[in-house]
């Protein structure tokens, strides 16, 4: 038992304070059963209760995707927006052929070899007369 304490010898003990006396009693035996059944009570949930659950809830997740009627509702904006997708893809490809295109002009142009007529117009910066003119 606990020791008696200064407080309840000057006060008559009222009902509350005999439940948390018991109570305290009642902790003080149990102590190593109650700290048992919880520990157990920890490893059955950890090992058990989850696992259950989670696959309980995979399995209704999977019923709710599966699920015609939601499916019937779906499968037309599905279509919509894969074809959008389609769209916003075909004309990235177009636009990516395109620049290909453009830097494969550049590119032959900037690797021709100017004939020497070309070289001396350019030197003359325009000025002058070409042959034949």
């Amino acid at each position: 038992t606990f020791p008696a304490r200064n407080c309840m010898r000057s006060n008559p003990p009222t009902m509350t304070t005999e439940y948390i006396h018991n109570f305290l009693l009642y902790l003080h035996k149990n102590a190593w059963t109650i700290i048992l059944i919880l520990f157990i009570g920890y490893l059955c949930k950890i090992y058990f209760v989850e696992p259950f659950l989670s696959e309980y809830q995979a399995k209704q997740s999977y019923k709710d995707a599966t699920n015609p009627d939601r499916v019937a509702v779906l499968t037309p904006d599905m279509r919509r927006v894969r074809a959008k997708q389609q769209e916003i893809a075909m004309q990235r490809a177009i636009d990516a052929a395109e620049e290909r295109r453009k830097k494969l002009a550049e590119e032959k142009l900037r690797k021709r070899v100017k004939s020497p007529e070309e070289e001396r117009w350019e030197r003359l910066r325009g000025e002058g007369n070409r042959l034949g003119e």
